[in-house]
Parts: C-alpha cells; structure tokens; sequence
C-alpha cells in the first residue's frame, strides 16, 4: 500500500476494484502545510481518463502487474493468439484488446504481455520495430516522402529511397519511419 505523495506516473493502483494507469501526477501545497496529490488516472478495463485529487497521505491499493513473454502466432477472426516461450501456454486476445499494436505484431514477435490476476492488462512492445515493406506507392511530385504499406498493414510516410521488400524500423510509440534496415 502506497500513499498519494509516494505514488509517481507509471504505477498502477487499485481504486475501488478498478485498476488504474497513473499517467500524470502533481503535488500542491495549500495553506497549513496541507498537500493534495491531483492525478491524471486512466481506468485500464474501459480506457477512460479522469482526475482525481488525493489527500497527500490517503492511501492507495498498490498494484503490481505480472509481466510474461510471449510470441505472436498468428489471428483468426478478430483474435490474436500468443504463446508463451517457456510452458508453450496460449492465450487469445481480442482486437479490442490488441488495439493498434496490431500494426506491429508478425508472426514471431516476442512481446511482454502484462496480467493482473491472470487477466490480460496490456501489451509491451519494443520502442523500435523492423517491418517489412510490402508495397511501396509511387511518389508524388508535391511530397518529399512517399507511402508505404508493411507486411502488418500499417500505412506510413518514408523517404523516396525506401522500396518495396525493403526492411525499416518504426517506432512503436509514434507510428513513424525511424530508418531503413542495413
């Protein structure tokens, strides 16, 4: 159990049975040495932010979340199998639940799949990714960068140069062109 002031972004806290994604965390000092601690909370099931003011000292239900590695498979349907390296377990995650990490994940991927209770929370992903580009659409004369589609089906702005079967690596974070792959 942590206090309000010893909570930072990153953690994640039990309020009320519900699982919550600090995001941003600020301390204000008020008259008579009174702190309040206003954090930016994301609700992990429904993915809805709010704001909630805390008394320095209240306490909050630490969570600490359960991080495996997995390897995507394959999808079927608007399902996403993964299987984990160790015990050859699998799960199945809707695409709901993989969101638009989905343009990043091909066969073989390792990824960190974190669980809390043994229900899925969220995917981890390295910051950077090697794609494979699949088609490359010719460039426009008004543009400097042209697009491509990967093997994932992500659709993205790359340098002139960049063709099709070529390898680039993506960041995960931004969803944009990092460099061609030597």
């Amino acid at each position: 159990m942590k206090t309000a002031f010893e909570t930072r972004p990153g953690n994640v806290v039990d309020i009320d049975g519900d699982l919550y994604f600090v995001t941003k965390w600020e301390s204000h000092r008020g008259g008579r040495w009174a702190t309040t601690v206003k954090m930016r909370l994301k609700n992990i099931s429904s993915w809805s932010m709010t704001d909630k003011v805390f008394s320095s000292d209240d306490k909050l239900n630490d969570v600490i979340l359960e991080r495996t590695v997995f390897e995507y498979l394959y999808n079927s349907a608007w399902v996403y199998v993964f299987m984990n390296g160790e015990n050859y377990e699998q799960i199945e995650l809707s695409e709901d639940d993989v969101g638009d990490m989905k343009y990043f994940l091909s066969e073989w991927a390792t990824i960190d799949i974190q669980q809390h209770n043994w229900n899925f929370v969220w995917i981890i992903l390295a910051t950077y990714m090697k794609l494979k580009v699949v088609e490359a659409l010719p460039l426009v004369w008004s543009s400097e960068n042209k697009e491509v589609i990967t093997n994932t089906w992500l659709k993205l702005e790359v340098p002139p140069s960049i063709e099709e079967w070529d390898e680039i690596v993506v960041n995960t974070w931004t969803f944009e062109f990092v460099e061609k792959v030597k």
